[in-house]
């Protein structure tokens, strides 16, 4: 076995592709979303066959020292002991080379996997073998963390899987709200970059809404521009006219119903009253927005993102404004479907909470999805001392 610095993107991509461990954050490309960080890709060759790929992330820090990211990564066979050896005595080597300080990876390896419905605590045995694995070439396990903001990655990630007739075993409510999306006459566009604009004014929406800080205008062109045909922004628009036409109508027919209906049906009169009055706010509100925005207007949008079998829904955000006509079902939706259309076996709706609970997650589980629980994060030291020293400004960096 030889430990190689300079594996070609495209070397690199056809091994992380053909692996059981394939991650989006292993992609080659990876590197040009995050070109605020230097690069290099590592790994193991034997007889020129490759064994093991790592997209490492660089940061450089003063005084000509860095620190290394690999996420998701590296991608090998992890039951391979003298291989798992060989690799993290080299990358040792390499790292003193480049002044690293530590080496943070987290890779993709499912330690459970189960219904969002049926949550178990079980974990596979492979997990904890390579738990013990990785502490012997000197790897500091963080634990089975459960909060989103205990790892630089999430842990727990909800991912929705390919099968036949996919919309017609999803639950209820998501049908529910599907069929809602078509009685109000939504409509999904599927954009290139061009799109960009529109989307990072939704993903605004999101920030105010949650009073959050996401990604600008800038990093989703970045990742429509590196991925190209492989990266698809969905839109949901809300057509505000045909909207207005069809609520006036309704208006004008519970109108006539109203003025038909005996005296004495007080029922039916009491239910047509309220339908008139939901009727008429509507029939206003709408035109009101048509003065202001148009004949249509965009309700939510979805950033999703293709490697090998795998796809990311990396970003979505919605206009609250328009929440009744379930715009971000369909968006979510439609990102699934153009995933496995083209090809993928499943669609990542991205990280959610260990413990379950909060709004996205709810709304994640109308699409019943698997939960995908990764290992976690690890760190190996390279600089004991500068090590420590990093450790507690980054303690002191979160708790402020």
């Amino acid at each position: 076995m030889e430990f190689i610095t300079d594996i070609t993107p495209q070397e690199h991509d056809e091994f992380v592709k053909a692996h059981p461990l394939c991650n989006l954050l292993q992609s080659s490309r990876w590197a040009q979303v995050k070109d605020n960080w230097d690069h290099a890709i590592v790994g193991v060759k034997e007889n020129g066959k490759l064994l093991a790929s790592a997209l490492v992330l660089i940061k450089r820090l003063p005084l000509s020292l860095s620190v290394f990211y690999t996420p998701r990564g590296p991608i090998m066979d992890y039951e391979n002991d003298v291989l798992v050896q060989f690799f993290f005595d080299h990358m040792k080597k390499y790292a003193r080379k480049q002044h690293a300080v530590y080496l943070t990876m987290d890779p993709a390896i499912h330690c459970n996997d189960y219904l969002i419905t049926e949550v178990n605590e079980n974990r596979y045995e492979l997990s904890h073998q390579v738990i013990h694995r990785l502490r012997q070439v000197n790897a500091r396990f963080k634990g089975f963390t459960t909060a989103i903001d205990e790892t630089i990655q999430p842990r727990y990630h909800a991912n929705v899987y390919a099968c036949e007739n996919f919309k017609e075993q999803l639950p209820k409510s998501a049908k529910k709200a599907l069929h809602i999306t078509e009685k109000k006459f939504l409509e999904v566009e599927y954009c290139d970059d061009k799109a960009v604009e529109d989307f990072a004014a939704i993903m605004r929406h999101t920030e105010e809404r949650k009073s959050i800080a996401l990604r600008d205008e800038d990093y989703f062109r970045k990742l429509m521009e590196t991925y190209q045909e492989d990266a698809i922004i969905v839109l949901v628009w809300v057509p505000l006219k045909k909207l207005y036409e069809d609520s006036k109508q309704r208006l004008f027919n519970t109108q006539d119903a109203l003025s038909k209906c005996p005296e004495n049906a007080k029922k039916k009169r009491f239910t047509l009253e309220e339908q008139l009055a939901s009727y008429t706010r509507e029939t206003k509100e709408l035109q009101e927005h048509i003065q202001e925005y148009g004949d249509r207007v965009i309700g939510a949008g979805a950033l999703c993102v293709k490697y090998g079998e795998t796809a990311e829904l990396l970003y979505a955000g919605m206009d609250d404004t328009y929440k009744r006509y379930m715009a971000p079902y369909l968006s979510f939706y439609s990102c699934m479907k153009w995933s496995f259309d083209h090809g993928c076996t499943s669609c990542n709706m991205g990280g959610i909470e260990g413990d379950f609970k909060g709004g996205l997650t709810k709304f994640k589980a109308n699409f019943h999805p698997i939960i995908n629980e990764y290992i976690g994060e690890f760190e190996i030291p390279y600089r004991k001392l500068l090590y420590r020293m990093a450790m507690k400004v980054l303690a002191q960096r979160k708790k402020g």
